[in-house]
């Protein structure tokens, strides 16, 4: 089997040794460019969290590196091994070394440790003896006669335990074939849920033009959207207007304001008596305080003529509209 898809030159015979040898390639590639210094090339995952010391940025542990590994040394029998890489944020250089002694691995150089220790109690799991402890324990027997009473007792106290897991381990795997259908039909429904909830979101994403994925509905994003009031523009403005007179002077200058409305209301009651089309149309107010409208009269006609009538503009025949629109002419002969 290993000879397929392995590449052999035109000029390559058995008597001249292994492929490698023969285009002068090392069989592990790139990876042995240093092999002649005694470093391989690894793929190096960082054991626990660490603080580079170029740039103090934070790298997590699970970070991979492609680092240089060279044997530096050995604890009795046990290879010591350098692991040096370079920080992916800067320039800077890290080293870690093995400790076979301790069972861990120790920053030397470029980068240090945070600080992340726990009982062996706290993550459930067994204390080993540390070589004072054995060395006691085979110098001093009445020592080693307590140590041993204290695993017995733990002993003891884990039997219980394990007890009903293995026989919680054995009610649940009894009938494995009964157990597998529900699992598959469990697994069915929520495929189907999955499913469904699945188009609604693409459907709405369709709907809205949306090109982002969409999370599951929350119980308590619909209560605060619930209880969520938006400010009405015409209420806001009130209210603004509201405090506005509240805190503003008694006695201001508002002669500009009194100018503009005047202007406005004229030119509306000028339109009103002169356009054809809003003759019929009736008004809240019908004249200005200290403007007279003078209209025709009939010589017939007293001081009993209506209010109404006598309020009556006469048309303008001139293109332009005047702020007061007046007949002087009948007037002025009536006064003669």
């Amino acid at each position: 089997m290993q000879p397929f898809n392995k590449y052999y030159p035109p000029d390559w015979t058995p008597e001249k040794g292994s492929v490698n040898k023969h285009v002068g390639k090392h069989p592990l590639g790139d990876r042995a460019r240093k092999i002649d210094q005694g470093i391989l090339i690894v793929r190096f995952e960082l054991p626990f969290n660490i603080w580079c010391e170029g740039c103090d940025n934070h790298i997590g542990m699970g970070v991979r590196y492609n680092a240089q590994k060279k044997k530096i040394g050995n604890y009795y029998s046990t290879p010591i091994w350098s692991f040096r890489m370079k920080c992916h944020l800067c320039d800077n250089w890290i080293e870690i070394h093995t400790n076979p002694k301790d069972a861990q691995y120790v920053v030397m150089s470029g980068a240090r440790q945070k600080l992340e220790e726990w009982e062996p109690e706290d993550s459930e799991v067994i204390r080993l003896k540390d070589d004072a402890l054995v060395e006691k324990m085979a110098n001093d027997a009445f020592f080693k006669l307590e140590h041993d009473v204290q695993d017995e007792k733990k002993a003891s106290e884990t039997v219980p335990i394990l007890t009903q897991l293995q026989r919680l381990n054995d009610s649940q795997w009894s009938d494995p074939y009964t157990l597998s259908q529900q699992l598959r039909r469990k697994f069915r429904d929520q495929k189907k849920l999955d499913k469904a909830r699945q188009e609604k979101a693409d459907h709405l994403r369709d709907k809205m033009s949306l090109n982002i994925d969409l999370l599951d509905e929350n119980p308590e994003d619909e209560i605060k959207a619930k209880l969520t009031e938006f400010d009405d523009p015409i209420v806001t403005g009130a209210e603004k207007r509201k405090k506005e007179l509240q805190v503003a002077p008694l006695f201001t200058k508002r002669t500009r304001h009194l100018q503009n409305d005047l202007a406005s209301r004229v030119v509306t009651h000028t339109r009103h008596k002169v356009d054809p089309f809003l003759t019929n149309t009736t008004s809240s107010y019908n004249t200005l305080p200290g403007v007279l409208l003078k209209g025709k009269t009939t010589h017939g006609s007293g001081h009993g003529e209506s209010e109404a009538e006598s309020s009556k503009l006469v048309p303008v025949k001139n293109s332009r509209i005047s702020l007061v629109s007046t007949d002087y002419t009948e007037s002025d002969s009536e006064d003669d």
